[in-house]
């Protein structure tokens, strides 16, 4: 193609909209921003309005049977608007295609094209092909993932943090889970890949990179005996110039790198916080969700976490009503629950993946009893997470600004990972604050989840 070709059909993206819907976890989040910088480099109008757009891309989850119905749902509503003229094209990429490719093909003919997980390289190529009014059936979004750095994101958070993914898939086999399924063993960055792309986002103006992974702490045992491991990985990332927090998420309890709390002594840019899913303490339901370990060494690994960080928030996840969990099984986690204290917790309700080991387990209560139980927990925790944020109250604390909201600045504490976690409204009636701003406050007042605070002035 000459320069006169490339500029004619540049010009003609140009005058194309396309509207990115996006559904699912922070990990799918990275896979719609490159999605969007694919599109944003071949000269495409990008548009957050469906109603707006000639073509819309929904980016699926397909997790659990909910995430399927919510993807599904939209689905069908993106079809009703191309029906109506509203739409040239509808294109569903992501989870659903990748692990239920036959089914969603069957169910929804009238979509333009499906795109499983790639690299989306070629997302931009298969837009042009709907528009002529072909349908794509072939998975060409790109590359499979293949542990290559990511550069040409169109970053869809504040530019106070991003998410950045140092592996792709998970090589764990938990009962439960069918994400091995749709995104395939582990396959890590190289360090090198993984700090440019702090660099990159730090260039951009980004100030806390936060680690997502489908196993943070499974990162590099794909290399081989002796290389790169997770501590290592996060003490080169902290020392990018300019990378204010570092926050680590998706840590996998059994196997932990205990090296990696001497890291985050070690710098104080790595936030002392650690997201690690336990799912359970009750030795029979961690036999049954294939986790591994004991009641008695997730607890080991909880209070020495406690005990080599000073000051470290930590956050968990809990599955409640999976088979082989009994009432008294139960109140076993509710008691320790309340004993550990988690300063940061998320429950859910077993739901039964038919392609999961466990999907087929009838040995389980019902789904009614599931949905209880993950109540008393939130009961529970929110009497624990309300206690905590009041032992916050007067004193001074760093924060970092995510937006500002008429006379106040929503920021988050050291404790607060983004979007699963409490804010910090700050009084700035003056607007003195702007997103990615990390003034020291004064916290005035714990109001449910969220702190209330006041700006401390400069001296």
């Amino acid at each position: 193609m000459n320069q006169e070709q490339q500029i004619a059909t540049t010009k003609a993206a140009r005058e194309i909209r396309v509207a990115l819907v996006h559904l699912g976890c922070a990990r799918n989040l990275i896979d719609s921003e490159n999605i969007l910088g694919h599109l944003g480099a071949e000269g495409f109008a990008l548009t957050g309005a469906v109603e707006d757009a000639d073509v819309a891309i929904l980016n699926t989850c397909s997790f659990i049977g909910p995430a399927r119905d919510e993807s599904e749902s939209v689905i069908t509503d993106l079809l009703a608007a191309k029906a109506q003229g509203d739409l040239r094209g509808v294109i569903v990429a992501g989870c659903l295609p990748e692990k239920f490719r036959p089914e969603v093909e069957a169910k929804f003919p009238q979509v333009d094209a499906f795109l499983g997980l790639s690299d989306y390289s070629n997302v931009a190529r298969i837009v042009e092909e709907v528009l002529k009014g072909r349908k794509v059936r072939e998975d060409s979004g790109g590359r499979a993932p293949q542990g290559q750095g990511e550069f040409l994101r169109l970053l869809q958070t504040p530019r106070s943090y991003a998410y950045l993914r140092p592996s792709h898939g998970c090589d764990q086999e938990c009962g439960f889970c069918i994400i091995p399924q749709i995104r395939g063993k582990q396959i890590s960055k190289p360090v090198e890949a993984v700090v440019e792309e702090v660099e990159a986002l730090v260039a951009q103006g980004v100030r806390e990179v936060v680690m997502v992974a489908e196993d943070s702490t499974g990162y590099g045992r794909d290399f081989g005996k002796g290389e790169a491991r997770l501590p290592e990985l996060v003490s080169a990332m902290a020392s990018v110039q300019g990378l204010k927090w570092l926050r680590v998420m998706y840590a996998y309890p059994n196997k932990f790198p205990w090296a990696l709390t001497e890291v985050m002594n070690a710098h104080s840019n790595i936030v002392p916080y650690l997201d690690i899913p336990t799912q359970h303490v009750a030795t029979p339901v961690l036999k049954s969700m294939r986790r591994g370990g004991s009641s008695e060494s997730v607890r080991r690994i909880m209070q020495r976490l406690r005990d080599e960080v000073p000051n470290i928030a930590l956050r968990t996840t809990v599955l409640v009503g999976h088979p082989g969990e009994g009432e008294q099984e139960f109140e076993e986690l509710l008691a320790w629950l309340e004993e550990f204290r988690f300063e940061r917790l998320g429950a859910f309700a077993f739901s039964p993946e038919a392609t999961a080991p466990s999907g087929s387990d009838e040995n389980r209560c019902s789904h009614e009893e599931a949905l209880e139980r993950q109540g008393r927990v939130m009961e529970l925790q929110a009497r624990i997470h309300a206690d905590f944020q009041r032992t916050l109250v007067g004193r001074n604390l760093t924060v970092l600004v995510d937006e500002s909201d008429g006379d106040y600045a929503v920021a988050r504490t050291w404790a607060d990972a983004p979007e699963v976690d409490g804010i910090v409204r700050i009084h700035d009636r003056e607007h003195n604050l702007s997103t990615g701003a990390m003034p020291e406050v004064l916290v005035t007042g714990a109001d449910g989840y969220d702190l209330e605070a006041e700006l401390i002035p400069n001296p």
